[in-house]
């Protein structure tokens, strides 16, 4: 089932689309804030993780997904920072 409007995961930046994509709160219904990757049961499914480390983390998945190194590392900084975990403003 497709969902509606701009969904992005505020952890990791991905897009949900489909149910499927989000994660899970304590009593298994759709958390809409967070992916199903980063956000299981009502926990981060990475709690220890610290910025740099996730920035690192998403490079890496989008180098194996074919992105180039460069392109990888300038769209995690423009986008990871600003979302809702990592925003500390």
């Amino acid at each position: 089932m497709k969902t509606s409007g701009n969904n992005t995961c505020q952890s990791c930046g991905m897009p949900m689309n489909e149910l499927s994509d989000f994660g899970t709160d304590k009593d298994d219904s759709i958390n809409t804030e967070y992916c199903l990757y980063c956000y299981k049961k009502g926990d981060f499914t990475d709690p220890g993780i610290t910025l740099e480390q996730k920035l690192e983390k998403n490079i890496t998945i989008a180098e194996k997904m074919g992105m180039p190194r460069e392109d990888a590392i300038a769209l995690a900084n423009a986008i990871i920072p600003k979302l809702k975990r990592w925003n500390r403003s």
